[in-house]
């Protein structure tokens, strides 16, 4: 979160009272992973093995935006969305309609599902839904990705979903390391779409 945010946050929050309890530490406290909530209205991507759709709510992040370019790191298994002009190298649609209709469409794509499906070790059975949290990299606005931080559904008429059986053992990230762990450098191994 930014500075400025948090000014903002800090700034109406009602002072303390007396005897009111203080954490000193948060070492050994954990940031609970969103996916153990309802989700619906947060931005995330569903992965099949034939195509990719991502929700209403990634849409509307990126107001007038048609087209995105995708930034894959194999090493550390995250996927970014770059917001980009039409004519720009490796440019993919990802919203059809006018701005007033906009609507999230599929973009199929096979090969590149499966070679994210081979990534992960997913199962071609499933679809893959994973949340995107904002990230900024040089003033530049980006949606990442962490594919290891999915949800499974299992497909049939009545939808049930699953997380990974790690995570039976804990809530999320150790608060310490949680604001690390959506750091990104665009330097560091991400590669475009062209490249997968």
């Amino acid at each position: 979160m930014a500075d400025k945010q948090l000014e903002d946050i800090f700034s109406k929050a009602k002072p303390i009272e007396e005897g009111t309890e203080t954490v000193a530490d948060l070492a050994g406290y954990q940031v609970t992973k969103a996916e153990l909530f309802s989700h619906t209205r947060e931005p995330a991507i569903t992965i099949w093995p034939a195509r990719i759709r991502f929700n209403m709510a990634c849409l509307r992040r990126f107001p007038g935006i048609t087209h995105i370019q995708i930034l894959i790191h194999p090493g550390q298994k995250r996927l970014i969305i770059r917001p980009c002009l039409p004519d720009a190298p490796d440019s993919l649609r990802w919203a059809k309609g006018s701005e007033k209709e906009r609507a999230s469409r599929d973009m199929l794509c096979r090969i590149f599902a499966a070679k994210v499906f081979d990534l992960m070790g997913w199962d071609g059975e499933y679809r893959y839904k994973v949340m995107g949290n904002p990230a900024v990299y040089q003033n530049e606005m980006l949606f990442l990705f962490k594919l290891t931080d999915f949800e499974l559904f299992a497909g049939g008429s009545q939808r049930h979903s699953y997380l990974p059986g790690e995570w039976r053992d804990y809530f999320g990230v150790p608060a310490e390391r949680h604001e690390d762990s959506y750091k990104i450098d665009l330097a560091d191994g991400y590669i475009t779409t062209e490249s997968v």
